[in-house]
């Protein structure tokens, strides 16, 4: 009987699978709206598989400084910003670094009671958001493994359910493997962000509130929960997927937002008027050219020796970009409502290139 169900579920996923595939090669490659020029050049770099995308531009030193363009989506169409949500969370750490609250090297313990006793305790905050801890990716334990299980065969949100405290608590659970050498840890990130709410003696939510989104007036941005998100999004191979509501993992994936909340957030970045701008300073050499801030990659332009400041995100349904080019006063935002991170990077880095030509011009 085992088997034979076994065997129905793989059918009915294939099935499903090959609708959802049949479903994307169906559609007319879109054509975007919004600013002509930029809407010109994304229509030419999306194709069939494009659902719901949206793309902003900035550039300090032009007129107009910020261009947007939309496919199949507006202004206030809401996105799942996956693990760009991490780059938020590094600024909010160094907002509570600038405000006395903590140093790159509190350590866990300080304040999360369940990590006392534990490897977990003298992890520090600058470990964290390096992703040098030495913590899994995710937790490693029986719920984690269901879930994750559930959300591969029928892309259920793998995360629903966490609060902070069983997140804090399967934290000091953990092994630490390889501190020191980069990891890359969505538990860490959790971690680390559910830290800064304990020091700020608030959640997370209020936190990321009342010190970024309302600061920056991003009103159209907020934490993912069953009442307010997203909505549902679309995997690579055009199949429906649930929106993702993070609880305790927040802090590493679990923000939702417009494209322009994204674009206002940039040019905060740009022109400093954004809380913790030291999050994107590197503190971390990961190798191949690449360094880590908090939470903030840094690359080297090839050509150019300028630098990139970046972070990207991916949920089940969702894929984004946030680029900065910090010395030329520049930066590149893609958002799309499906889940596939390299093509959304695609686009950004076409536009990033496309902005320099079309200055140039």
């Amino acid at each position: 009987m085992l088997s034979l169900a076994l065997g129905w579920l793989g059918i009915v996923v294939l099935v499903v699978t090959g609708l959802g595939f049949a479903s994307s090669v169906r559609r007319r490659s879109p054509a975007a709206t919004g600013d002509a020029a930029l809407a010109t050049e994304l229509t030419r770099l999306c194709n069939r598989r494009t659902r719901c995308l949206a793309a902003g531009v900035i550039d300090l030193d032009a007129h107009p400084a910020m261009r947007s363009a939309f496919v199949r989506s507006d202004r206030t169409t809401r996105f799942e910003i996956g693990s760009v949500t991490k780059a938020l969370t590094g600024l909010l750490l160094a907002d509570a670094v600038d405000r006395g609250e903590v140093t790159l090297g509190t350590q866990v313990g300080q304040f999360v009671v369940e990590a006392r006793g534990t490897p977990l305790e003298e992890v520090t905050l600058q470990e964290l958001c390096t992703h040098t801890s030495g913590l899994p990716r995710l937790a490693l334990t029986l719920t984690t493994a269901s879930r994750q299980m559930l959300y591969g065969v029928w892309g259920l949100d793998p995360y629903r359910g966490t609060s902070a405290t069983s997140l804090l608590a399967a934290a000091a659970r953990q092994r630490l493997r390889g501190q020191g050498r980069y990891r890359y840890s969505n538990l860490g990130a959790g971690v680390l962000g559910q830290v800064v709410a304990k020091a700020a003696g608030r959640e997370f939510s209020d936190v990321v509130h009342e010190r970024l989104l309302d600061p920056l007036g991003l009103s159209g941005a907020g934490v993912s929960t069953p009442d307010q998100n997203a909505g549902w999004g679309w995997s690579p191979l055009g199949l429906p997927r649930t929106p993702w509501v993070m609880g305790g993992y927040a802090p590493a994936g679990g923000i939702f937002a417009t494209l322009d909340d994204l674009t206002d957030l940039a040019q905060g970045l740009l022109d400093g008027s954004s809380p913790g701008l030291t999050a994107l300073a590197p503190l971390h050499d990961i190798g191949a050219g690449r360094q880590i801030g908090m939470f903030w990659m840094t690359d080297t332009v090839p050509g150019t020796g300028r630098q990139m400041v970046w972070h990207n995100g991916a949920t089940g349904g969702y894929s984004a970009f946030l680029a900065l080019f910090p010395q030329a006063r520049r930066a590149v935002v893609v958002v799309a409502n499906t889940s596939r991170p390299r093509e959304t990077q695609r686009v950004a880095t076409a536009l990033a290139h496309w902005l320099v030509v079309d200055r140039q011009r």
